[in-house]
């Protein structure tokens, strides 16, 4: 058998918090409790913190990293990419520097790219003037609307993680895990010949296996054909009974620590099997979930309290939409020639 991928339990715990995320954050909503807003409690004015190193004198550019001609990735650009960075991804380019300069150079090519584009004065065309005014438009949007819709500190409170956690419980189970060893012999069920071989040659190594003192790993290493496990001593891990073949698995289930099986036929060949360890069924315990339910839980809360804060705008007033004046502009649209987005070729 070739050797089988563990179910990841991550991939578990992350549908368990999307489950529970939303009827927690619905019923948090319900309680009353306002979202924070930096509109109603401005923020009191942090003191401002030492700098880790002396601003450059004003007029005096940082120092140039990479250049291309008149354009050029200073010192404080670079810096300001590796921050946004995750520590393990910055880490790892400072180590690759192919990679780094390979990053510097596709950015020296953007700005004379953008360079080229302003000297042509692209940036006054209509469309993408129009492309800038929407696009500013949304980040002022998005941005608003999360300070106004973000959950409070103190959400979740220890309570509702518990809740959360009750609830989600179904899908965090870990089923039962078992450890086995295998000694593999191939033989195709086409084969007559190969399949009488090996069951001989099978029922001789289950003897010598279930012998007392008998050393399973030896006779893996010796007779398995099972090349991903068998220099492990035939071991496999730990693996659910889903992820072995349906011919293994009422075989396996029924045995105990220690006990090897009688020759398992497949349509590979013919499998001895010894259980190593057993670990019960069990649940994901709360503390190695507790920080995945409390990021859902805030994250799914201030959805809720975004989609109430823009229904509370249009109910604030009445909203009145003209149907003529709707279907001219469809009507218009559709008359007019197709432009497809397209945009003036750059002068060569």
């Amino acid at each position: 058998m070739n050797s089988i991928l563990k179910q990841p339990t991550k991939v578990r715990i992350a549908a368990a918090v999307l489950l529970v995320a939303g009827a927690a954050g619905a019923v948090a909503l319900m309680r009353g409790s306002p979202a924070q807003s930096s509109e109603s409690k401005p923020a009191p004015q942090a003191a401002a913190k030492p700098a880790a190193a002396a601003a450059p004198a004003a007029g005096v550019k940082p120092p140039a990293v990479a250049t291309l001609g008149a354009v050029q990735v200073d010192r404080d650009e670079l810096q300001r990419q590796l921050q946004a960075l995750p520590p393990q991804a910055r880490a790892q380019l400072k180590d690759n520097r192919a990679g780094l300069d390979q990053w510097l150079r596709a950015r020296l090519a953007e700005k004379a790219l953008i360079e080229q584009a302003r000297v042509q004065g692209w940036q006054d065309k209509p469309e993408v003037k129009r492309a800038f005014q929407a696009a500013q438009e949304q980040i002022l949007m998005q941005s608003y609307l999360e300070s106004v819709s973000r959950a409070p500190d103190d959400y979740p409170t220890e309570a509702d993680l518990a809740s959360a956690y009750e609830r989600a419980k179904p899908q965090l189970a870990q089923p039962a895990l078992y450890r086995v060893s295998q000694i593999f012999l191939p033989a195709p069920l086409g084969d007559a010949e190969a399949v009488a071989a090996a069951r001989k040659q099978a029922q001789e190594l289950v003897k010598r296996a279930q012998a007392p003192k008998a050393d399973f790993a030896a006779l893996a290493r010796a007779n398995s054909q099972d090349a991903s496990s068998r220099e492990q001593g035939g071991d496999i891990g730990f693996l659910p009974l889903a992820q072995l073949t349906p011919e293994m698995r009422p075989a396996v289930e029924q045995l105990k620590t220690g006990d090897v099986s009688a020759p398992v036929q497949s349509a590979a060949g013919f499998h001895i099997l010894k259980l190593a360890d057993l670990r019960p069924a069990s649940v994901t315990p709360f503390d190695q979930v507790k920080g995945e339910l409390r990021a859902a839980l805030r994250s799914q809360r201030q959805e809720l309290a975004a989609r109430a804060y823009l229904e509370g705008l249009l109910n604030a007033g009445t909203v009145s939409i003209d149907g003529a004046a709707l279907n001219a502009a469809f009507e218009q649209t559709a008359a007019a020639p197709a432009t497809g987005g397209a945009v003036a070729s750059a002068k060569p």
